[in-house]
């Protein structure tokens, strides 16, 4: 049986895993394809995994992401491949539904891998805790250098994360290096209380803070938030590449393998066209039909 991988988007830590657990649990009984879809022309490379590295994350050959677009036509490309395992973001997931599931004529199953943790169906998502990690110890270096440096006013540093983060990953990382985060999108009489809270807190002892945000609402934190604010504002902004991580959190390295059997399982029982969701009480497949 041939099965091609496609990664869809992104590449977050802990899929480089997956591919690993899937090549030593299907191999030499079937062959493992990884499908690269080019940006500038659209054509498929198809890539046979026939040696893997010992280590999971030092593999020299890793399978890139393949480009989103709406007009891909992914039953064309997928024809060649007898299964398909489609791992991606909410986008993948969008795609997947409206091109392989509508036209039936490809067995395929979706698996959900997110940093931003936004999937719909599941609970949990491969490389959100990898991400927010990564994004929490970021912040706790800077709030050290902050704690070192006395200023008259006092500080709040803000942390502008781009892509789509969730109002939960907002929320996690604030609870996380205890800050403040500002949901998207929010209110002006949001931002004012909040104004009031992070006000309220600063006294002798407590002189710094900091906020987490989306970047699409770095505007309307400046003018519904900053602004209404006396105190020393200084900001960074976060890419989501530097969320990926090329060395997955434990969380993410157990769910990793638990998506792997799931996957391994899901082949070599020949079930039909579904997806993974990662709920509270584990990994489970479902199907569409």
């Amino acid at each position: 049986m041939k099965v091609g991988i496609i990664i869809a988007g992104i590449l977050p830590a802990g899929v480089r895993q997956i591919i690993h657990k899937l090549f030593n649990g299907l191999a030499p009984c079937h062959q493992l394809f990884g499908i690269e879809v080019k940006k500038e022309t659209g054509v498929a490379d198809y890539l046979e995994f026939i040696v893997n590295n010992d280590s999971p994350y030092l593999s020299e050959s890793v399978l890139k992401p393949s480009t989103l677009s709406v007009n891909m036509q992914w039953e064309e490309i997928c024809a060649p491949m007898d299964r398909i395992i489609f791992i991606g973001d909410v986008h993948a997931k969008e795609q997947w539904q409206k091109s392989l599931i509508r036209s039936g004529k490809i067995i395929s199953l979706y698996v959900p891998v997110s940093i931003y943790n936004d999937i719909e169906g599941s609970d949990w998502s491969l490389g959100y805790d990898t991400a927010i990690n990564s994004i929490t110890q970021m912040i706790l270096k800077v709030k050290d250098t902050i704690h070192s440096l006395k200023y008259e006013q006092p500080r709040l540093f803000g942390f502008s994360i781009k892509g789509s983060p969730s109002p939960n990953m907002l929320e996690d990382i604030s609870m996380a290096v205890d800050g403040y985060f500002i949901a998207n999108p929010f209110e002006r009489e949001e931002g004012q209380l909040l104004s009031n809270k992070v006000d309220g807190s600063f006294n002798h002892v407590h002189t710094s803070s900091v906020l987490v945000y989306s970047h699409t609402n770095r505007a309307r934190v400046k003018e519904h938030l900053i602004d209404h604010l006396n105190v020393d504002w200084k900001y960074t902004e976060i890419d989501e590449a530097l969320c990926m991580g090329t060395n997955p959190t434990t969380i993410d390295r157990i769910l990793a393998n638990e998506i792997a059997e799931t996957i391994v399982w899901w082949l070599k029982n020949n079930h039909p066209t579904g997806e993974i969701t990662v709920k509270r009480d584990g990994v489970l497949y479902q199907d569409k039909k």
